[in-house]
Parts: structure tokens; C-alpha cells; sequence
């Protein structure tokens, strides 16, 4: 007599097979769609870069400033939308899952380290009013840096990787994590493109770069982010490392002056804790 129908024991054999060949191709899967989301990614980097570029060529060489209030306060980016003419050249990873917060943003503006101290794409904030930054009555501005005072902008981020909110802002002193939760318990796998965030550089070319988070006690939420290489990051916050700067201006410059280089290694001086890979 004919078989019409599977028994028990074939059933779960299938099922087995099923499940095994689920566990070897879905993190294969991922991989692959992790890598067309860089690709993308890279991409839309590079547009960036040229746009800022564009931009920077029709004022006299000076790249985007950031400032309070106006129709673009604190955000770089919607200055330079005449030369993208498309928003969503800034998001890739609005559905990300692979950080706390990976719908928030995607590229942000190196305002510096810090992010008002003058150490990258911006000059140290002021008042627009002449006041004192620490009194401003009105509107603070970090005014564009020239590309002639740059000097390697080869190797100094314009824009990159950010986890902040919409204000898109990426700076090492725990900003460009800034939506992700206070704490220690993380891994820089955990960041896109397992540990590898998309630079733009100063000179328009794009690449991915090995970052690092990392705790300490102080910053913003106690966090900070470095790419993985010490001199990578002091050029890559660092308009020149040279230069001398004053640290947090609107806290009156608690640390006095220093050269740029001096303040970009200080979460090696302060007894930063690196988060594992």
C-alpha cells in the first residue's frame, strides 16, 4: 500500500534541517545587509563632502558655521541643502537597530572634540553681540573655519557617524553618542558597521574608520568616542594639533589654554576605561 503522508520522524528531520541551515544563513544575511548599508553609506558620504566643498568655494573657502536660532541654528546641514537638494542623503540607518538610538541620525558636523573650543571645522564660540559667551544676551555663533587653516584636511573629519539627536552633531566628548544610555556595559561592535563609523573628510573623500566608546568621570554623561588610533584622532578633531585652544568657553575656560593635540589626549591623562571590542 502507498505512503500518502510524512511520519513523525521524518517531520522533525525536515524541521532539523530547516533550523540548521536558518542558523548558518541568517547572520549571513545580516552581514550582507550591514555591508549594502555601508556601501550606501559611503556614498552618500561622499556627495556630502562635495557639497560641502561647493559650498566652501562660494564663500571665500569658509565651510558652514553653527550658531543658536534662525531658521538653521545648530545645524549645518540645512545650509548645505542647495547643493544636496535631497534630505535623505543624511539618513541610511533610520531603522537601525544597532546602537540604543539608531534612528535618531546618521551624519554629523565635527564641531571639535568638544564642540565650541575651535578645535576642528569651527572656530571657538562667541556671542553675537561682542558680550561675553559666558553672559551671551543673544545668539551664539562657532563661526566656519577657511580650509587654509587646516592643516592636513586630509585627515580631519567634516563630518561622520553620529548617534545624536537631530541636531547631528559629532563630538568626542560623549555627543556623538549622545542619545545612546549612561553606562559602561557596551561594546564597540555595537556601533555601525561592527565598530567602523563612515568619516568625511575636510578634503571631500569618505572612508570607514575603527572607533572606540569609552567612560570616564566627566564629559557629557561620562562617555566619550575616539577613533581607535590616538593620532588618528587628535588630526581628526584637530584642525592643527598645534594650535592653542581654550577648552569650554562657556564655562570660562576651566582648563586654561592648551594646544589642541594636549586636549584631544587628555581621556588617556584622566583614566579613560575603553569599552571591549
Amino acid at each position: 500500500m502507498k505512503r500518502s503522508a510524512f511520519t513523525l520522524i521524518e517531520l522533525l528531520v525536515v524541521i532539523a534541517i530547516i533550523a540548521i541551515l536558518a542558523a548558518i544563513l541568517f547572520p549571513v544575511f545580516a552581514q550582507a545587509k550591514l555591508a549594502a548599508k555601508k556601501t550606501q553609506a559611503l556614498a552618500h558620504a561622499k556627495q556630502i563632502g562635495t557639497a560641502a566643498h561647493i559650498y566652501a568655494t562660494d564663500y571665500d573657502d569658509f565651510f558652514p558655521s553653527v550658531y543658536d536660532g534662525g531658521e538653521y541654528g545648530g545645524n549645518p546641514q540645512g545650509v548645505l541643502i542647495p547643493y544636496i537638494k535631497n534630505w535623505n542623503i543624511w539618513y541610511v540607518n533610520r531603522e537601525d537597530s544597532s546602537g540604543p538610538s539608531g534612528d535618531r541620525a546618521d551624519f554629523g558636523y565635527n564641531w571639535g572634540y568638544e564642540i565650541r573650543s575651535a578645535e576642528a571645522m569651527v572656530s571657538e564660540e562667541t556671542c553675537t553681540t561682542g558680550a561675553p559667551v559666558t553672559s551671551c544676551s543673544g545668539n551664539r555663533v562657532n563661526r566656519g573655519k577657511s580650509i587654509t587653516q587646516m592643516v592636513n584636511p586630509a585627515e580631519l573629519f567634516a563630518f561622520g557617524d553620529s548617534y545624536d539627536t537631530w541636531r547631528m552633531t559629532m563630538g568626542g566628548d560623549g555627543w556623538q553618542l549622545d542619545t545612546w544610555p549612561t553606562g559602561t556595559n557596551f561594546r564597540n561592535s555595537r556601533l555601525r558597521y561592527g565598530g567602523k563609523l563612515v568619516m568625511v573628510y575636510a578634503d571631500s573623500h569618505a572612508k570607514t574608520v575603527a572607533f572606540k566608546g569609552g567612560a570616564v568621570s566627566w564629559g557629557r554623561k561620562g562617555r566619550i568616542t575616539s577613533p581607535k588610533s590616538l593620532e588618528q584622532r587628535i588630526n581628526g578633531f584637530c584642525a592643527d594639533p598645534d594650535a592653542t585652544m581654550r577648552p569650554f568657553p562657556r564655562s570660562g575656560y576651566p582648563l586654561g589654554s592648551m594646544t589642541c593635540r594636549q586636549f584631544v589626549s587628555i581621556p588617556e591623562a584622566s583614566g579613560v576605561v575603553w569599552w571591549n571590542d
